[in-house]
């Protein structure tokens, strides 16, 4: 039922007048979850002013402080009260006697002192009671008759009278005369027993209001998770049947401390977010420790989840069922041979084969949706002892398949695997788990299933298929050029990088097969052949070939993906160019003639720089020479004829740098208009 009330705050409180149950709410209700979680619904009558306890373990306390939901529609919920889990040592430094650590008689009486009691001392003639506080006790040597010395403890009084002194070895009874010490005592010790057996707690819970009345309590607490077993009838579980039967089965675990009787049991699929929570434990902050004021400088501060299905399954099923009546045989598919089954699996027909009727295990629970989980609800209510666990059938009809041979050469290069593809027409969320299949009236293989929501589609795979022989053959990938073209001063070449894997199948059987192969999916090639794939998922393509007894057939796959690389017109190596122009084929005529125009254009800007390094180079060296003539000069006589003849030549090479340096600005001038020309009929080029 539907929990419409507000969570319940769990606080310890003083208890009033309160009558209690003789006994526990019992569960109603059970609620497992795929998740590792468990609701728990306990429904009773209360009458008045109820008091009811309930026993838990002490690992499901926090759990339970996180959920427990309580409703009284005619009364009063009341704050519920468990015992808190203050370390016990802690909680027993707060009582009147310290018991926390084991104490002898004498340490204890020592930690006694200041109280009142009442001493009584027993002989063999008579017994005496005296009153008084606790002094101290003392240790004393006393002379035997024999002559020999002993020691003895004796316990200190004060009474009205003054001192008095009782031998603790004759004392039969001390008791205290303050009824708070006593009481705080025996809690203390109570307390510390309790501390020493920590598998199970008390929770409390109390209603109020007048007369008799019905009362819900709800809690999640830790279950085992509940699993699922299929077995799959691939013949069918009826005479004429061309469906797969499909029976599972729940297994359910009453891990509790009591047992299940009359439960509602529900079954749920789906994994709600659970955590535990540690409630339960007291939680205590370490507060700082202030110092008494100081004027002192202050310190400096820190701030610190197939994808795409376009197969028709069916109608190429149906194809190769023509396909084995005409070769006069069967497929060894589904419908084919004697009904067989689990149901009942002790009756076996004429010939020794297993066979079910379609009414012998009928499933015992209702499937639906609720919000994004599915729910199995058991039909009738459950009884399940304590530590003991159940198989419930919870499914047991017809669903829709067909059977498949799935080749993977991941897998097996060269067996395919026998395999069902199921399609789930059940209308039921078909939890995942073990799945014993049948074929014919026998075993047939075991499979593992994954979830399957409704309408969706599953392929199980038992047993390899030895009747047909794969083989793989990569062909490798090939690179061929498609078009160039220029767009905007860029040489674009186009390629596309094709794959080729050849499969072939043999089938050395009677009978028919489909063959259901699995190629790797790649997002950046393209199919090309076959034109369309029957199914795909995250990773792998699906190929249906049909393969006749006895013959061989062969599935290529290609696939493509296009290619580019740039060159800028501008900077690429123009050997890269040069090449380019002088290939026969694959170039078209007006781009051959757009780049042999750049190509003579970057060749004059080649020329240009080239001129103007050659004549910069040669003003460098009559720099140099001059540099070398005007060193000589310094130690000449001005009127010499070598002096004169060095200042000629300085004067012929200034003439000279002079020219060359007009020669290099016009020639830089040349070049940043051929640049410009050239970029600007590059950047127009659409080819």
């Amino acid at each position: 039922m539907m929990l419409t009330t507000m969570l319940l705050p769990l606080v310890v409180l003083a208890q009033g007048p309160a009558k209690a149950q003789e006994s526990a709410l019992p569960v109603r209700a059970v609620t497992l979850f795929s998740s590792g979680v468990a609701y728990t619904q306990r429904e009773g009558d209360v009458s008045g002013n109820a008091t009811v306890p309930l026993t838990f373990r002490t690992v499901q306390i926090n759990d339970i402080l996180k959920s427990l939901v309580l409703i009284d529609e005619k009364g009063k919920v009341q704050p519920a009260v468990y015992a808190a889990k203050d370390p016990v040592n802690r909680t027993l430094q707060g009582f009147a006697v310290d018991v926390t650590q084991p104490l002898e008689r004498t340490a204890l009486l020592n930690r006694l002192r200041g109280q009142v009691v009442t001493v009584t001392t027993a002989t063999a003639t008579s017994t005496s009671a005296v009153t008084g506080k606790l002094v101290s006790v003392e240790t004393k040597n006393l002379l035997s008759a024999e002559g020999k010395t002993t020691s003895a403890e004796f316990l200190n009084l004060l009474t009205e009278r003054g001192l008095t002194t009782a031998r603790l070895d004759l004392v039969s009874e001390i008791s205290f005369n303050d009824p708070k010490v006593a009481r705080e005592f025996g809690e203390a010790l109570t307390l510390l027993a309790s501390g020493a057996d920590d598998k199970r707690r008390s929770v409390t819970l109390r209603f109020d209001g007048p007369g008799t009345r019905r009362v819900q309590v709800g809690y999640i607490t830790e279950s085992p998770l509940w699993k699922m077993s299929y077995r799959l009838l691939l013949s069918g579980a009826r005479e004429g049947s061309t469906q797969p039967y499909i029976q599972g089965w729940a297994l359910v675990e009453n891990t509790t401390d009591e047992d299940w009787t009359g439960v509602a049991l529900t079954l749920v699929s789906g994994r709600p977010i659970s955590f535990i929570q540690d409630l339960y434990q007291p939680q205590y902050l370490t507060r700082p420790t202030v110092n008494a004021d100081h004027t002192i400088s202050p310190a400096p501060q820190v701030s610190e989840a197939a994808l795409d299905d376009r197969s028709n399954f069916a109608a190429k099923a149906a194809i190769t069922n023509a396909m084995a009546r005409g070769q006069g045989g069967g497929m060894g598919g589904f419908g084919g041979g004697r009904p067989a089954g689990i149901g009942n699996i002790l009756s076996k027909d004429a010939d020794n084969t297993l066979i079910v009727s379609n009414e012998s295990v009928a499933a015992q629970a209702a499937g639906e949706k609720q919000g994004e989980l599915f729910t199995y609800k058991i039909n009738s209510p459950v009884a399940l002892p304590r530590q003991q666990a159940a198989m419930i059938p919870v499914v047991a009809q017809e669903i829709s398949g067909e059977k498949v041979s799935l080749y993977n050469p991941a897998t097996d290069t060269r067996f395919p695997l026998h395999g069902v593809r199921l399609k789930n027409n059940t209308g039921l969320h078909l939890k995942g788990g073990p799945v014993t299949l049948f074929d014919g009236g026998a075993y047939a293989g075991d499979a593992r299933m994954q979830d399957i929501p409704p309408g969706d589609t599953r392929i199980l795979t038992y047993a390899v298929d030895l009747g047909l022989q794969g083989e793989q053959k990569d062909n490798g990938g090939t690179a061929v050029e498609t078009s160039l073209t220029i767009k905007r001063g860029v040489l674009i070449s186009a390629r596309k990088e094709t794959t080729e894997v050849v499969y072939t199948f043999r089938n050395k059987s009677d009978k028919p097969r489909q063959v259901l192969v699995e190629h790797p999916y790649n997002a950046e090639f393209k199919l090309i052949a076959p034109a369309k794939f029957d199914e795909r998922t995250a990773n792998l393509y699906r190929f249906l070939v049909a393969v006749p007894a006895g013959k061989t057939e062969t599935l290529i796959v290609k696939t493509e993906r296009p290619l580019s690389e740039t060159y800028a017109l501008l900077d690429t190596d123009i050997n890269f160019i040069e090449v380019t122009t002088q290939r026969k084929e694959g170039v078209p005529l007006k781009l051959k003639m757009a780049l042999e125009e750049v190509l003579t254009r970057r060749h004059k800007l080649q020329d240009l720089q080239s001129q103007i390094t050659e004549y910069e180079a040669e003003v460098k060296q009559i720099e140099q020479d001059q540099s070398r003539i005007r060193q000589n000069m310094n130690v000449l006589d001005r009127n010499s004829e070598s002096y004169k003849r060095y200042v000629q030549q300085l004067d012929e090479q200034e003439i000279r740098i002079q020219s060359l340096r007009k020669q290099v600005t016009s020639l830089r001038g040349q070049l940043a208009t051929a640049q410009r020309d050239l970029r600007a009929f590059v950047n127009k080029l659409e080819v």
